[in-house]
């Protein structure tokens, strides 16, 4: 008995028809009579005939991965199913690597906050120095007048007072104004973070980003208009989706608060989009759309200084 008379009978024994199985796991018809009749050459590729061959032993309560094993040699070999063990192997290296990279600009913010500082304290030297010229400058003589006691009295003019309290009252605007200035630049370095990926590193079908991400929440959604296989995990290898993604399943949304790591692997990456946070996860222009990508995010929990 092969592959495809296994998973039939087990269908036919729990009264199944294939429009039943086709309803269970959103897998066509065609593809499910291809599987029983080990015509794998109408599906779309290796990864596919492996992916729906589990769906459909699923469905009908085999276990897939022991049908798998006993049925190897009934299937087409996939260079990607060969590949993914290496590559989840050197994830946790790309976790460590990636994670001891930090934006360039956090080295200068020393020297720039110094020299601003510099800045300030020389604009409020020179207001206080222009200050203080204003009012040697409007100093008036007194006028002496002799009252008929005989006795010295000295006498200020009437605008004399007025003068010197608008003096007083323009150092203090000056003052103020210094200080608003030598607040202005410290002010301008307090920006709003805003979320964004930052491509670390990228190979032919794998890419590594690094997602800035100014929240605590972290909310990944899938959509297509197509159908694709698609893994959703977190860095420790816990599975959150895996299975065939239709047109009608989107908008998929998944609430990946907390973990520091998400990895998706999928097929079809051109009608596939991925958004974290409501930013669009942009792929590289360079990648082969026929192979299947995988794509690990390390997410960067940073808050506006």
């Amino acid at each position: 008995m092969n592959l495809g008379e296994r998973l039939k009978e087990a269908r036919e024994a729990k009264s199944l028809t294939l429009d039943d199985l086709q309803k269970i796991t959103k897998i066509q018809t065609r593809y499910l009579q291809a599987i029983e009749r080990g015509n794998y050459e109408v599906m779309p590729g290796n990864f596919y005939i492996r992916a729906f061959i589990k769906e459909y032993a699923t469905a009908v309560d085999l276990d897939p991965e022991q049908l798998m094993e006993e049925y190897q040699n009934d299937l087409p070999t996939s260079s990607d199913e060969r590949s993914i063990q290496y590559s989840r192997v050197q994830r946790s290296k790309k976790d460590t690597t990636s994670s001891t990279k930090s934006p360039a600009i956090f080295s200068f913010l020393p020297t720039i906050l110094f020299v601003i500082l510099i800045l300030g304290i020389l604009v409020v030297v020179w207001y206080f120095s222009q200050g203080v010229f204003t009012n040697d400058d409007n100093e008036e003589p007194g006028v002496v007048d002799q009252d008929n006691d005989g006795g010295d009295k000295v006498t200020l003019p009437p605008n004399q007072t007025e003068t010197d309290e608008n003096d007083d009252s323009n150092g203090a605007n000056e003052g103020e104004d210094s200080e608003s200035e030598e607040q202005q630049p410290e002010n301008s370095e307090e920006e709003t973070v805003e979320p964004s990926f930052t491509i670390v590193e990228q190979g032919t079908n794998e890419t590594t980003y690094d997602f800035i991400n100014p929240d605590d929440k972290v909310e990944v959604e899938l959509s297509t208009d197509k159908e694709h296989w698609v893994e959703l995990e977190n860095g420790k290898g816990k599975s959150f989706y895996s299975a065939m993604f239709f047109a009608d399943d989107s908008p998929l949304q998944q609430d990946m608060t907390g973990e520091e790591q998400i990895y998706l692997r999928f097929g079809e990456s051109e009608d596939l989009t991925i958004t974290i946070n409501g930013v669009k996860l942009e792929l590289p222009e360079d990648i082969d759309p026929a192979q299947v990508q995988r794509v690990w995010i390390n997410i960067k929990n940073e808050e506006a200084e």
